[in-house]
């Protein structure tokens, strides 16, 4: 990533490579082109996109001015502000959980607290005990590619639902059973089946893996959520 380049629309920086972190983008579900500056940020963006009660985010939102402990101003960049869907708005930081501790890190989450007080917002602060790891952080990753909504198909969803519908069933057998009724080829079926998974129309043990050594994982059950679609 070229460091003379600007930051996306809205960023007040452009993140940095280090050397020892993950820098990158990604277009998230509102269109927006988002940055991340370690793959513990980008495992909240997959939980963010993921989440149907959000609305939009935007990385490096605002720089937040606050007094420290000396009596000097000082700045800090929080990661991520999100939009949600009943008109909340909240601030977002990921940090390592050992420096949770650290006074200068106390003082600028804090001072952030206030801020968001203040605003009406929320300010919530993750770490990688908290944030997707294992497998939940290996299917989230499978499954991004299926967000968009080319993979939804009307006709094929509504028969996985019936399949679905009084029992649970394996993505294999089901992906087969839905391409006989179907006739639609194979592929475009499983397609399908991912993006009903990613927006949970469909779901899963996310603590289990869907795919080990790139096929199905026979264990893994599938079921219709609560309410159907």
């Amino acid at each position: 990533m070229g460091l003379k380049r600007k930051p996306p629309d809205d960023n007040t920086r452009r993140v940095r490579s280090t050397g020892r972190n993950l820098c990158g983008v990604i277009t998230n579900k509102a269109g927006r082109t988002v940055q991340f500056e370690s793959f513990t940020e980008r495992s909240l963006l997959l939980r963010l996109d993921r989440d149907a009660t959000v609305v939009d985010y935007l990385s490096q939102p605002e720089q937040l001015t606050y007094m420290n402990a000396s009596g000097k101003p000082s700045t800090y960049t929080p990661d991520f502000q999100v939009w949600h869907t009943d008109g909340q708005v909240s601030l977002h930081e990921v940090t390592l959980e050992q420096r949770l501790t650290q006074p200068r890190i106390q003082q600028r989450h804090t001072a952030a607290t206030a801020i968001c007080a203040e605003r009406g917002w929320t300010y919530y602060i993750h770490t990688e005990k908290d944030l997707p790891q294992g497998s939940e952080l290996a299917n989230l990753l499978a499954l991004w590619a299926y967000r968009p909504t080319r993979y939804h198909d009307v006709p094929v969803q509504n028969a996985i639902c019936t399949q679905l519908a009084n029992h649970e069933q394996a993505l294999y057998p089901l992906v087969m059973d839905i391409h006989q009724q179907s006739g639609r080829d194979i592929p475009h079926v499983a397609c399908c089946l991912y993006h009903l998974l990613w927006h949970d129309v469909v779901q899963m043990d996310w603590d289990r893996l869907l795919f080990q050594d790139a096929v199905p994982n026979p264990e893994t059950q599938l079921w219709l959520k609560r309410g159907g679609v």
